[in-house]
């Protein structure tokens, strides 16, 4: 476990105060930062919202220099305003800071001092931010266990926090250091072989970004999981998800660096499957991207492991250049796994060419620090299993203790609630009663009140009913007096008029053109006739009887496409109104929609009968002709009421007209 001197804290403590506020020179003029904090600095906002958003500005430029002064300002108006959660929030900043510019004695320093002043307030997340620092800087110290410890102590926090509490703005804040943790716990996870656990936590920490819609860290957190799988030894899916990381950091703009490891990644999976071409291809571009924008981390990675290949493909030379390489960047930035994997490598290239001392020099090291490294992990998983049982032990504690004081207070309150209770009861018994007289009251009101709508919504059905089926009687009757009447009277005039003709020596045009206004009568006698109570609708049922008006639609110049299935039995009054309906959108398409085709469909489904009707006419707007029907449009909906069923219009100008009907049969 790390420790620092107390006598260094206050050295580094005095330092923040006397001389970390002192202003400086700019030979240049001011930086736009600079000009950022004076504006914040100089406004009307109050000192509490002054300091909040200098410490969001300097959260955001937190990697450059520049940003101590912000926060160093906030820190200034925090103490004049004497609030103790400002100060928190000001030396948490600063505590930041100096964690990102690994200067780790000052940031716990500070985040000592963003303890002490938060004390007594009641601020969960800036508590758990804090632990979550503390937890960074335990682990660039090297004491992994700790920072596991301190990290999860961090996520209880924030997940006992009452999201009903927020807005939609801080539950986004929340899911993000709770997804931050998650990832920061699954990297330290695998410092310590627990790859069941790093792959639970990088799960969660993956879910929490795609919730939030923090693209660029869901592709970093899947790539992370991609290479944790590789080492799990599932290859196949470890290549999925690499691609798929690779993609989505493109997706979201993430920098050159980023899509490197993606490729490193691939090729490490690649690698494992034997597939040795594609494992080079993937490492030569990742080294290509990560020498093109100075990235050193990525190139020692990617020679290390293209040293590997070369070594197993027989290129011993191209090895031990990228090995070497690899080894130099791994001392400089001290990378104790690539160290070991550069060793390995170099043991065995070495021993190759005959070098077997420069071999066994390799060999020595790699063991000494593979032997190192298994030793310190093996120490680390049994500490992490005595602190977390440690853990589990406080928490269950904590919980009696919690328990414990429910119950007093639950004993202490019973009494007085059921006290109050009992002399409620009296006054809850009249009210409720009164209440429910009332109750009765209404409910009575509200079935009368049913009843005559249903009364009236029954007479004003009965009164349409007889008005149609009164309509259609008319229809049979006068079908039947000019079929039987008109029509017969006019073929006995014709077959006069042709015996008296011929009889004479009469005007032949005069003649001819009587005869033809006689057939043209006979014809609209029994078109009339036919219309009003169709022949293959009596005789042959309701399919034939539109069968019939798709036919006479056919010989008036309309393309007619007609389908009929599975039509269930009806009584002759349905029937009729169905072909009434079918006889009214068709007249309204002959009269309004221009139209070339027309399609019409009529098929049942269980119990539900189902129309359909298109034409390719000009259509029209149903919003305009709402309050503006015709007597068409209130026929076709008149019959549709009578079947008790639903009709839904779409039109639009240029596009024709779907009308769609459905009833029960």
């Amino acid at each position: 476990m790390y420790h620092y001197n107390p006598m260094l804290k206050s050295l580094i403590l005095f330092c923040i105060l006397c001389f970390g506020t002192l202003p400086g020179n700019n030979l240049f003029g001011q930086s736009p930062i600079e000009n950022q904090l004076d504006s914040i600095v100089n406004s009307e906002q109050s000192n509490y919202n002054k300091v909040l958003n200098l410490v969001k500005l300097a959260g955001k430029e937190r990697y450059i220099s520049p940003s101590k002064k912000i926060i160093l300002k906030a820190l200034e108006i925090s103490k004049s305003d004497g609030n103790p959660l400002l100060m928190a929030n000001s030396y948490y900043s600063l505590g930041n800071y100096y964690f990102f510019h690994a200067e780790m004695d000052s940031s716990l320093v500070a985040l000592d001092l963003a303890d002490e002043n938060l004390r007594g307030q009641d601020d969960e997340m800036l508590k758990a931010s804090i632990l979550s620092t503390r937890g960074g800087i335990y682990s660039r110290l090297g004491d992994v266990i700790l920072a596991i410890t301190t990290n999860l102590r961090a996520k209880g926090i924030l997940e006992g926090i009452d999201t009903q509490d927020l807005d939609s703005l801080g539950l986004i804040q929340l899911k993000g250091k709770i997804m931050v943790l998650d990832n920061s716990l699954a990297n330290l996870y695998l410092k310590t072989d627990d790859y069941n656990s790093a792959l639970k936590s990088y799960e969660e920490a993956y879910d929490l970004a795609i919730a939030i819609n923090n693209q660029p860290n869901a592709a970093i957190i899947l790539s992370n999981k991609g290479e944790l799988l590789t080492k799990m030894r599932q290859y196949q899916k470890s290549l999925e998800i690499s691609k798929q990381a690779k993609q989505m950091k493109i997706d979201a703009g993430l920098p050159p660096r980023f899509i490197s490891t993606s490729n490193l990644n691939i090729g490490n999976a690649y690698y494992e499957m034997d597939s040795t071409q594609q494992a080079m291809d993937f490492y030569n571009e990742a080294l290509k991207t990560s020498e093109e924008n100075h990235y050193d981390r990525g190139i020692m990675m990617v020679l290390s492991k293209r040293g590997a290949l070369y070594y197993e493909q027989g290129k011993v030379e191209d090895a031990l250049k990228d090995c070497s390489t690899a080894l130099e960047l791994a001392k400089s930035i001290n990378d104790i796994d690539t160290k070991i994997q550069a060793y390995e490598c170099l043991y065995k290239v070495e021993n190759s060419l005959g070098n077997y001392k420069a071999s066994l020099e390799n060999h020595e090291k790699f063991t000494q620090l593979k032997d190192s490294i298994f030793s310190e992990k093996n120490v680390r998983k049994m500490t992490q299993l005595g602190m977390q049982y440690e853990f589990d032990k406080k928490d269950a504690e904590q919980q009696l203790i919690i328990e414990k004081k429910n119950r007093q207070k639950n004993l202490m309150t019973a009494g007085a609630i059921t006290l109050a209770a009992f002399l409620m009861l009296f006054y809850i018994f009249f009210r409720k009663r009164l209440k429910y007289q009332n109750t009765i009251a209404e409910q009575q009101q509200a079935l009368k009140d049913q009843e005559i709508v249903k009364l009236q919504q029954e007479n004003r059905l009965t009164a349409m009913n007889s008005m149609i089926e009164g309509q259609e009687k008319e229809r049979t009757r006068i079908a039947k007096d000019l079929h039987d009447g008109l029509g017969s009277l006019l073929s006995s005039v014709k077959s006069h008029f042709t015996a008296m003709v011929d009889g004479t020596n009469a005007n032949v045009e005069i003649v001819e053109k009587t005869q033809s206004l006689i057939d043209h009568a006979c014809t609209e006698v029994r078109r009339i006739s036919h219309n009003m109570m169709p022949h293959a609708l009596s005789i042959s049922g309701l399919e034939d009887g539109i069968k019939d008006i798709a036919e006479r639609l056919t010989i008036s110049g309309y393309e007619v496409s007609l389908e009929i299935n599975d039509l269930p039995k009806m009584d002759s009054t349905k029937q009729v109104m169905v072909y009434r309906l079918v006889q009214e959108i068709v007249s309204n398409i002959k009269k309004h929609a221009e139209a070339s085709s027309i399609f019409i469909q009529l098929y049942a489904h269980n119990d539900q009968v189902h129309l359909t009707i298109e034409d390719d006419g000009k259509g029209f707007d149903p919003e305009k002709i709402k309050d503006k029907k015709g007597l068409g449009l209130k026929n076709i909906e008149s019959r549709v009421a009578y079947l008790n069923g639903e009709i839904d219009w779409d039109s639009e100008k240029g596009l024709g007209t779907t009308i769609n009907i459905n009833f029960t049969s």
